[in-house]
């Protein structure tokens, strides 16, 4: 059985104190359990990858979708763009993305490729949920059995109530499993 980490965006400009659009000290708080469930994961056998919020300043000018909600962030090789604190010294793979969700192409690899596929970053209730979402319906459209799962305390938003609703909607609807950071059945 197949089992993947998928680490949410967790990058410079979502967690730094003076990142771009910060989730500030809740997304702070959570590096220690996404450094554990990474470890754990590793030392089970299983994969890790990074998602990585991607932009460009000519697209966002251009008129990119988010820019009517959000100042340029990420931008692609700037301090921002980078994997944040202990999970930038890993080396972990990543793929990257420029929008809320990853591309139906390397969505449809990851519920091909793994039996289980596991969120945690940031932010809960954009990027997180908006994965969550695409992963469950492009498996459940191609009658993929993939197993879902997301660690609560592996996840921060900068919006408390947002946050916990992301949570529930992606047990309660989806049918994600929800596992500890400390669960060393991975």
């Amino acid at each position: 059985m197949k089992k993947l980490l998928l680490v949410i965006d967790y990058q410079y400009d979502f967690v730094a104190d003076d990142g771009k659009l910060t989730a500030g000290r809740p997304a702070q708080l959570i590096e220690p359990a996404i450094l554990n469930r990474i470890a754990a994961y590793q030392d089970a056998g299983g994969d890790v990858i990074c998602t990585q919020d991607t932009h460009t300043s000519q697209d966002w000018t251009k008129g990119h979708p988010e820019a009517a909600a959000f100042q340029i962030h990420c931008e692609e090789g700037t301090p921002g763009w980078a994997l944040y604190g202990g999970l930038a010294q890993l080396g972990l793979e990543t793929l990257t993305k420029t929008s809320y969700m990853l591309e139906a192409t390397d969505i449809d690899w990851l519920v091909r490729e793994y039996d289980v596929i596991e969120l945690c970053g940031v932010v809960t209730d954009i990027c997180v949920m908006q994965n969550a979402i695409g992963l469950y319906n492009h498996a459940a459209n191609h009658g993929l059995a993939v197993q879902f799962r997301l660690c609560p305390d592996c996840v921060a938003s900068f919006n408390a109530d947002n946050h916990q609703w992301a949570i529930n909607y992606v047990q309660n609807t989806l049918g994600f499993g929800l596992v500890a950071a400390a669960d060393e059945a991975v």
